[in-house]
Formats: C-alpha cells, structure tokens, sequence
C-alpha cells in the first residue's frame, strides 16, 4: 500500500483526536428549553462530560460507587471523586450506605439528577441524529470499513 495513504489517514486521525479533544475538555451547556421550574434553575450551569456520565450511570445502574464508576468509564478514581464532589455540591447526587456496612458508600440521583439524567439523554439522541447524517454520506461497505478499522483501534489502545 502506498505510503502516501498512511500520511494522509495518519494526518485525519490527529485532526480527528485535536478536534475530539477540544470538544471533550469544553463544558457542556444544558439547554434551557422546558426548564422553567425554579428547582431545575441551576441544571442550566456548565457541566463536564465526565459529570454527565456519572450521572448517566448512576440513572441506569444500581450499587454506584467510585470503583463501579472509574471501571465503566476508563477514568481514575481520582477523575471519579472529581467530578462526584461537585455532583453533591450541587445536589445532582447523593451518598447512600447500605444498611451493615458503613463503609462503603453509593451514589443516587436526587430529583434534580434525575431531570439532569434525562437532558443527557436528550444530549445523546440528538448526537445520534448527527451522526446518523454523517453515515448517510458513506455506502454500507465504507461503514463497514471504518466499523472493522475502529474495532481493531480500540484493540491497539
């Protein structure tokens, strides 16, 4: 295969990851549409997508703590206990501990969390939508090709 290629896929894959990075390290806006309760006033703060993660699995999963949360996102502990402590300062979560054991705590959504749960959602299928026209402009074969190329990257990782 020519060299020129390489180069070429090599140089997209780095404005890939440059373009990817700024966008993960900027803060995600809420949108305001909808939230006129007062209670919902402060969901339309900046939050990070580590945060809204969190808050995704700790909606969709039972028995949350830091490790459950490090595990399933590929972060630290550290990024975990991060992200978590201004979760609680701005009652999105809450800390639980289960009855016979002191020690270990888990993490539950407030009311608040849970409307904060359903934007993310919201997020997310309109993410979706985007990249379902983005798919629309390759053949079902390049989709496979970029599918099979991407598997076998996250391999390499």
């Amino acid at each position: 295969m020519d060299n020129s290629i390489h180069d070429e896929l090599f140089q997209a894959i780095q404005q890939f990851a440059l373009k990817r990075d700024k966008r993960v390290w900027q803060k995600v806006q809420i949108p305001s549409r909808g939230m006129s309760s007062a209670h919902l006033e402060h969901l339309k703060k900046d939050w990070t997508l580590t945060q809204l993660h969190i808050v995704s699995c700790i909606h969709t999963s039972q028995n949350v703590n830091n490790s459950f949360l490090a595990s399933r996102l590929h972060i630290s502990k550290a990024a975990v206990s991060k992200a978590v402590q201004a979760l609680l300062k701005h009652n999105i979560i809450t800390v639980t501990k289960k009855p016979g054991n002191k020690k270990e705590i888990f993490y539950t959504l407030t009311e608040s969390g849970r409307e904060l749960a359903a934007l993310h959602e919201q997020l997310h299928e309109k993410a979706k939508e985007q990249y379902k026209q983005l798919f629309n402009e390759f053949s079902i074969d390049d989709l496979k090709t970029v599918t099979a190329f991407f598997n076998l990257w996250v391999k390499y990782m």
